[in-house]
């Protein structure tokens, strides 16, 4: 059987029903199975162990998507100097440890809908063993349903689902917008686990983060101990020699 615009369609006679079947199994073979690729040297030490290293109570466990926000967070994170420890073999998944500060961060630039809950599950050992889970949402501000007029006046705004004030001019997020992306998978893994999570939507004018746009977020990492530079600054590539 197959689902079309909510409604079910079964098959006309049995006949069918086996070609239903194969297609349902290509499907599921086609489904991307996700490993972590570390950054190490294999014949030290094993996956196993460098799992165990970023598994030490107690952590804060941060993870950042959006569209291009690795190259971002690469930027300002530690002023650039933090490598990330491990990446998911779909290329748009990396995470990064800070010992030091007790961190552990994840940035995701993924946009596979079906990949989603599979992230989430490869985080699940992380998101089990962190003291606190938070996620930052980079969005565009259109798809924000019900901007106040102040709100619309701004580059970047931050709603958060619940209520912990952790800034002054963070709102809350009021129906009917929705969480989505791998914060979605995250928030719903703890929500089941008995465990709160704090989820941070920050709503663009522009999916290119600039000085402006970026300011709130900055505020809002280093609101949540993630060491970031305090400016960021955009810089263009010249693409062309033609002046007019």
């Amino acid at each position: 059987m197959s689902l079309n615009f909510g409604e079910i369609v079964e098959p006309s006679t049995r006949a069918f029903w086996n070609d239903y079947d194969e297609e349902a199994a290509d499907e599921e073979t086609t489904l991307t199975k996700l490993e972590w690729i570390w950054y190490n040297d294999q014949e030290e030490s094993s996956e196993e162990q460098e799992m165990q290293k970023t598994l030490h109570p107690p952590f804060h466990f941060v993870i950042v998507e959006g569209q291009k926000v690795g190259s971002f967070i690469g930027k300002v994170l530690q002023n650039g100097q933090c490598k990330p420890i491990c990446q998911l073999s779909c290329g748009t998944v990396s995470v990064f440890h800070l010992t030091t500060e007790k961190l552990l961060l994840c940035v995701s630039e993924e946009l596979d809908p079906n990949l989603f809950g599979q992230i989430a599950h490869r985080l699940s050992r992380w998101l089990d063993a962190a003291e606190t889970v938070s996620t930052v949402s980079l969005q565009p501000a259109v798809l924000y349903k019900g901007l106040s007029e102040h709100e619309q006046e701004k580059v970047c705004f931050i709603k958060a689902l619940t209520g912990i004030q952790i800034l002054d001019d963070i709102g809350l997020l009021e129906a009917p917008n929705v969480i989505t992306g791998v914060a979605a998978g995250v928030a719903s893994y703890r929500k089941f686990g008995g465990k709160d999570t704090a989820v941070y939507g920050c709503y663009l004018d522009s999916v290119i983060l600039d000085s402006v746009s970026s300011e709130p977020i900055l505020r809002l990492l280093k609101a949540l101990r993630v060491p970031c530079a305090d400016r960021y600054e955009l810089k263009f590539k010249t693409s062309s020699n033609l002046y007019l």
